[in-house]
């Protein structure tokens, strides 16, 4: 839909093996299901918690409220327009400040609303161990705006059920979309006007592709993931009677197997047709990859180090935090050090 002859193509390679953790189902990766399910307890008590700091916030501004216009009635009465002026000025402030605080419980309580969805449906799929077709390689997790789901088969669908098969695309409007892909250990956070592809892949690498706007991209290190999912699966294991334990050979086993390549690489108006790419290895890594305007892909580190090859070009480029690489259609390389990047993905 967004495909032009100059556009640039983002392609994440990611290579996992699923281990089931929770069930040994052909197509589903317990593994994943799980980071999935702990995700969704997350943003669900997050929202709650920040509901309950609304309503404080509300009441108060509502204290504020009554209390300025007692303030107004009395000055009215006594003619005091002075204090009539102050305290008009702090109801419309405080009735302002309620607004606003009214607003972003509506958002904060649909947050909640699809994090119980979410809960529910891999709760469900873990407890009566699920067995289906569907190749699940990520899931839509929380999202704003207006977005939608375009199905391998050219189905256009909401993402309120969230999970995306290969050739499944993730388009944004004017909103946001946050996903969980490379097998859970991975958050991957779309911004507006923006594409994303999960591609075909095999049981051992993942793909997925940005044909459009922005991602941000956050993959744990291993041995942190390791310790997040023990310490989840213990918190819950009442709940997920069907999990095992994960013991220290499966931990050895994802150290040697998880690892996130993404290769940038431009399709149309290159230099004398050879289109440079960017080969990005990621281990434990925060950061940002963008399709410009003009073409042009960047990429910013936010924390860890990516090693970056552009084999057209000979270049090899080791970019640690706080540093973006620009790399043009024309095979231009430029560094730069970022100091404060606009953080969309936290807005």
């Amino acid at each position: 839909m967004f495909r032009t002859k100059r556009t640039l193509l983002i392609m994440a390679i990611l290579f996992l093996t699923a281990i089931a953790f929770a069930y040994d189902g052909p197509q589903y990766s317990g593994n994943f299901l799980l980071s999935v399910y702990f995700k969704a307890v997350e943003l669900r008590d997050q929202a709650i918690m920040e509901i309950k700091k609304i309503d404080i916030e509300i009441k108060k501004n509502e204290e504020v409220i009554q209390r300025a216009e007692q303030i107004i009635s009395l000055a009215q009465q006594k003619g005091n327009t002075k204090a009539e002026m102050i305290a008009r000025e702090a109801l419309i402030k405080a009735q302002e400040a309620k607004r606003k605080n009214e607003e972003t419980k509506k958002q904060w309580e649909l947050n909640k609303i699809r994090a119980d969805r979410s809960y529910a449906t891999i709760q469900n799929i873990l407890s009566q161990r699920y067995d289906s077709q569907q190749q699940i390689k990520g899931f839509v997790t929380n999202y704003t705006g207006n977005i939608y789901i375009i199905k391998a088969d050219g189905k256009r669908v909401t993402p309120e059920n969230g999970f995306l098969e290969p050739g499944d695309k993730v388009w944004t409007g004017d909103g946001t979309a946050e996903m969980q892909v490379l097998d859970g250990r991975a958050t991957a956070k779309i911004g507006p006007y923006s594409e994303f592809e999960m591609k075909k892949d095999s049981p051992e690498e993942q793909a997925v592709e940005l044909l459009r706007g922005k991602v941000y991209l956050a993959v744990d290190k291993i041995d942190d993931f390791a310790k997040k999912m023990k310490e989840k699966i213990e918190q819950y294991k009442e709940d997920l009677q069907t999990v095992k334990d994960i013991n220290e050979e499966d931990i050895k086993y994802l150290r040697n197997q998880f690892t996130l390549f993404m290769k940038l690489k431009s399709q149309e108006g290159c230099l004398n047709n050879r289109c440079p790419t960017a080969v990005c290895g990621i281990r434990g890594t925060k950061l940002t990859s963008e399709i410009k305007g003009d073409n042009a892909m960047e990429i910013t580190v936010l924390e860890g180090v990516v090693d970056i090859s552009i084999p057209e070009l000979n270049q090899s480029i080791s970019l640690t935090e706080g540093n973006r690489v620009i790399i043009t259609k024309d095979g231009i390389v430029e560094q730069e050090k970022v100091e404060n990047p606009e953080r969309w993905w936290e807005k």
